[in-house]
């Protein structure tokens, strides 16, 4: 049985989605009531209008699909990128001889952060957490104020994270 609730929120999210769409270009925007009011009526006509749709200003399953697409649309062009959780937990623990996929996204972070600090080594991609990986970071750590033991933990982990967060938003200015 559909509630007079989900209706509410069905409605709540077709008015946030219609916002979204119409927003981009300086239209007049319906409310987020969730009341099908004659605003939300509008501006699902010129909707259905704009996209060849019969002009109705009904939400038939046709035009719902389309305005979640366009909405989802504009939406994943305007959206900041989601950060990945790459280090695993904060008892891991990665040291020589380490090996996986986690030390290439490492090794590729190292020569980033190499090409701004210029004391840091450049080191091949190899997957393997070997001598040249292991000598940058103990040099990311003693210049982090972090012990230099050679051994990435999640302290280490969060000071290069910082350092390659900053450096990758100051390139883009």
């Amino acid at each position: 049985m559909y509630s007079d609730e989900q209706r509410i929120e069905h409605i709540r999210g077709l008015q946030q989605d219609l916002r979204v769409i119409h927003a981009k270009n300086d239209e007049s925007l319906p409310k987020i009531s969730g009341v099908y009011d004659v605003l939300t009526e509008d501006a699902v006509r010129r909707f259905q209008r704009k996209f060849g749709l019969p002009v109705t200003g009904k939400t038939d399953l046709t035009t719902w699909d389309k305005i979640v697409h366009e909405s989802n649309l504009i939406r994943s062009k305007n959206s900041i990128p989601l950060a990945v959780r790459v280090f695993p937990n904060a008892m891991y623990v990665v040291s020589l001889g380490d090996t996986g996929r986690f030390v290439y996204i490492l090794q590729g972070i190292l020569n980033g952060l190499a090409i701004e600090f210029p004391y840091l080594p450049k080191i091949d991609y190899t997957g393997v957490y070997d001598c040249n990986t292991e000598q940058a970071i103990k040099i990311l750590q003693k210049n982090s104020g972090l012990p230099s033991t050679g051994k990435l933990d999640a302290a280490t982990w969060n000071a290069i994270s910082f350092l390659y967060s900053n450096i990758a938003v100051s390139l883009e200015d």
